[in-house]
């Protein structure tokens, strides 16, 4: 039975990104093909983080096809950030394929079994929450974020990358890598990049966990002399205790990434009011479901939200602008790292730091 149909189940996997209606998108779906692509591409120079110099990226795209539809997705864990590795991520995809091959589902229990045969393998849950939702768009022939929530906003904030980005580009919010310069060079390249940008621009300095408590207070003061957004992940991911400490010691807010890998940590991060700004990767995060409850949760404690790549390809990174604007997310997102690759597919232009949701039913996207 296709089509729609009433669900007045609490529990629905789909009533979690429908403000108003009770009601979730219930069709029957006999998935006819399945296939997973390793890839594995350069970055057009090395990235260097405080902790790793990455050479390249890989991981794998998945393509789902049911009748006429073909939905996309993408599991590319990150060394240093995920917990998992491509390897546990084929194990988990060939699972979920040996559990559906031959079988015709209903939406509902299709993602039942995407977090059954995910557990602990969050990227491989985002690749397949992904493509499931790219097919039920596409049959309603509306773009991925409108079919999540009629009132997704069409374009999203993005911010530009320091090396990359140059001035011209229109970016308002400007993301910097700091924590393996001394820390006058640091505060010279601060000093560059002001006299770049200009003074209005927002910086986002990004520290990856490089400082303990005395260094990130005696960095701190010394970057309030600039124009910061905010500073990302000070401290190690489990020092919570001194995240919180550090904000006693600046006016600049505080943001954690390594810190949030889930729903738990979300809880943990704000039980000890350990920072200002979530930054949510839903690769590492675990997809759609799980991000919109960090999102919800971030939204009641008046934590700002943040949802940004993993350094992925396209596919991943349009899920993540879909993700965005279903949340209504109102931050500049990091969703502008398509520039690091040497190769990607097609991606949507960046005008004035804004992306705009593609008009094409789904996620946008073809492998």
């Amino acid at each position: 039975r296709k089509g729609l149909e009433s669900c007045s189940s609490p529990d629905c996997k789909f009533s979690v990104y429908f403000h108003a209606t009770p009601f979730c998108r219930v069709g029957i779906l006999k998935i006819s093909q399945f296939s997973v692509t390793p890839y594995s591409i350069p970055f057009v120079k090395p990235l260097q983080t405080s902790e790793k110099t990455y050479i390249h990226r890989e991981g794998v795209w998945l393509q789902l096809q049911w009748e006429d539809y073909t939905g996309v997705g993408e599991a590319a864990p990150l060394e240093g950030f995920s917990q998992e590795n491509v390897k546990e991520v084929h194990y988990a995809l060939e699972g979920f394929h040996q559990a559906i091959d031959g079988e015709s589902f209903d939406s509902d229990d299709l993602l039942s079994l995407v977090n059954i045969h995910t557990e602990g393998i969050p990227s491989a849950r985002f690749a397949l929450e992904t493509a499931v939702f790219d097919l039920l768009a596409q049959e309603e022939k509306k773009p991925l974020a409108l079919y999540l929530n009629p009132d997704a906003p069409t374009e999203i904030a993005v911010n530009g990358i320091s090396g990359i980005h140059m001035p011209g580009d229109g970016f308002k919010v400007i993301k910097v890598k700091v924590g393996f310069r001394n820390l006058f060079d640091e505060i010279e390249h601060l000093v560059m990049l002001t006299q770049s940008f200009g003074k209005d621009i927002l910086f986002r300095l990004d520290v990856n966990g490089a400082f303990d408590l005395p260094q990130a207070i005696r960095f701190c003061k010394e970057m309030e002399a600039f124009n910061i957004d905010y500073i990302e992940q000070p401290l190690p991911a489990e020092e919570l205790v001194d995240l919180a400490e550090l904000s006693y010691h600046t006016e600049i807010p505080i943001a954690v990434d390594e810190s949030l890998t889930d729903y738990s940590s979300a809880e943990k991060i704000i039980e000890n009011q350990a920072t200002d700004v979530f930054v949510i990767k839903p690769m590492i995060s675990g997809g759609f479901t799980e991000s919109k409850k960090i999102i919800n949760l971030a939204k009641e404690e008046n934590i700002r939200i943040v949802i940004t790549s993993s350094l992925e390809t396209n596919i991943g990174r349009m899920a993540c602008l879909h993700l965005a604007a279903a949340n209504e997310i109102t931050e500049a997102c990091g969703l502008s790292t398509g520039a690091l690759l040497n190769e990607d597919t097609t991606s949507p232009v960046i005008e004035n730091g804004l992306i705009q949701i593609p008009d094409i039913p789904g996620v946008g996207l073809e492998l």
